[in-house]
């Protein structure tokens, strides 16, 4: 250690209860910050893992030209049919990175219970595709809930002929369906209602697990199918937890008389991949003469559920980092006002030294550097420690629009700590500069003679 950097220790042991004072600030301010870009981060990876994961929508969302908009409106013309999804899969056995692919067939309609019906919004997915992403390690790592259903097992584990189908908790609730399938002795059989106004309806409409499925088919005829409820699940978003439903892509196929898809999903193994794989991609089916529409997850159209909560919350976050760092640079700025005071004359003698105003500042520096040093190594304990009993704590809480609730976590990430470890010091150091400039540029003869008091 340089004699500099001891004088500058020294120093700060002349006015320790200030110092002590200053340091809490910039301490408690690190460790707010720390703790409020875990708050960030731990929602960042759970609205990202639901948008690709839970939601099944991938990485990379592929269309066929102009399929986003008019989907719906024609779905048998905008839709990739057989040789579209060949072609593309095919593209994909040459690209690099590439975890999991499948198509994805989306739909309405309406499902009943024997007696009432109600709209829902259909997925059908490969049953094993759908295995593969509710057990993938960032689902389990980030949002268990998908992970874990509410009740039943997936629609991988039964066979394609039973019509096997997941729906969601609240649609379950709202269908008089509170058991699944494996909750009825093999070979129980669908019950017919004879009288919807019966007393005992509910238990009538819960003693089995059969729902019908109807829609209109892509040619605009109505068809109907059975279907068995295997399980429930959470969305975990509120707009979708009463009507979703998800099955084999095999029987909401054969539910709309299709082969086609309405979109093809890829999942990488980096993501950082995205941008290189998404233009290899775009090369590769062009030399098919594909002509496709290729979305990101990261487009908000894909992904409006975490495009607007972020928003919302990197807004927030922005005010409440402002007012953090205006408490800070307030508590420094009148403890370092205060110390140039107290050492008007000390200042005056050095000048008389031959000491410039530059160097002057730099021990002012070295000193408020020292300290936020000291402050940052102090606010880091305090926020692992704070972040770690606040984990354990195991707290839930309802984020607005989350269907249920999830745990609180806080998982500041390198980006967080390195942002508030260079933000302080820098706010502490323009702070001290701003302060002890008038006076290093007062007249020495004033300062010697203590008058600015």
């Amino acid at each position: 250690m340089t004699a500099e950097w001891r004088l500058a220790f020294r120093n700060l042991l002349r006015n320790k209860r200030r110092n002590v004072a200053t340091g809490t600030a910039i301490a408690l301010g690190f460790a707010a910050l720390l703790a409020i870009g875990g708050y960030i981060n731990r929602v960042e990876k759970y609205l990202r893992v639901y948008t690709i994961f839970g939601a099944r929508t991938g990485h990379i969302i592929v269309y066929k030209k102009d399929g986003f908009e008019n989907f719906y409106v024609k779905p048998k013309e905008y839709s990739l049919t057989p040789s579209d999804q060949q072609a593309i899969r095919e593209v994909l056995q040459e690209l690099p990175g590439i975890e999991l692919h499948g198509g994805i067939l989306q739909g309405q309609g309406l499902v009943g219970n024997g007696c009432r019906t109600f709209p829902f919004l259909a997925m059908g997915i490969d049953p094993l595709l759908d295995k593969q992403l509710r057990d993938h390690p960032m689902v389990s790592r980030w949002t268990q809930k998908f992970k874990d259903l509410q009740k039943g097992r997936g629609i991988s584990e039964y066979g394609a002929e039973m019509g096997a189908v997941s729906i969601a908790e609240g649609l379950a609730h709202i269908l008089h369906k509170n058991k699944v399938f494996d909750d009825f002795p093999a070979g129980h059989k669908p019950q017919l209602i004879a009288d919807c106004t019966a007393s005992d309806l509910f238990e009538l409409t819960n003693g089995d697990a059969n729902i019908q499925l109807a829609a209109g088919t892509w040619d605009g005829m109505m068809s109907a199918l059975d279907g068995e409820i295997v399980s429930t699940f959470n969305t975990g978003v509120t707009e979708t937890n009463s009507s979703a439903i998800v099955t084999s892509l095999q029987h909401l196929q054969k539910l709309y008389e299709t082969e086609n898809v309405s979109t093809y999903s890829i999942w990488l193994n980096d993501s950082a991949s995205l941008k290189n794989t998404v233009a290899k991609l775009t090369a590769g089916l062009k030399k098919k003469n594909l002509n496709m529409d290729i979305y990101t997850w990261l487009v908000e159209d894909m992904s409006p559920y975490y495009s607007g909560t972020m928003s919302f919350l990197r807004t927030m976050v922005g005010f409440v980092t402002f007012i953090l760092a205006t408490v800070v640079v307030l508590s420094i700025f009148n403890a370092a006002t205060m110390t140039v005071i107290e050492r008007a004359q000390e200042i005056g003698m050095m000048r008389s030294l031959g000491y410039t105003k530059h160097q002057i500042r730099q021990m002012f520096i070295r000193e408020i550097t020292a300290l936020s040093v000291l402050s940052l190594l102090a606010g880091a304990v305090v926020a692992a420690a704070g972040i770690e009993f606040i984990n354990r704590l195991e707290i839930s809480f309802s984020p607005p629009g989350v269907a249920g609730s999830i745990q609180l976590l806080l998982s500041p990430n390198i980006a967080t700590v390195s942002v508030a470890t260079v933000l302080i010091p820098l706010l502490a150091i323009g702070t001290t500069v701003v302060a002890i400039r008038s006076m290093v540029n007062k007249p020495i003869t004033i300062l010697l003679m203590g008058s600015n008091r």
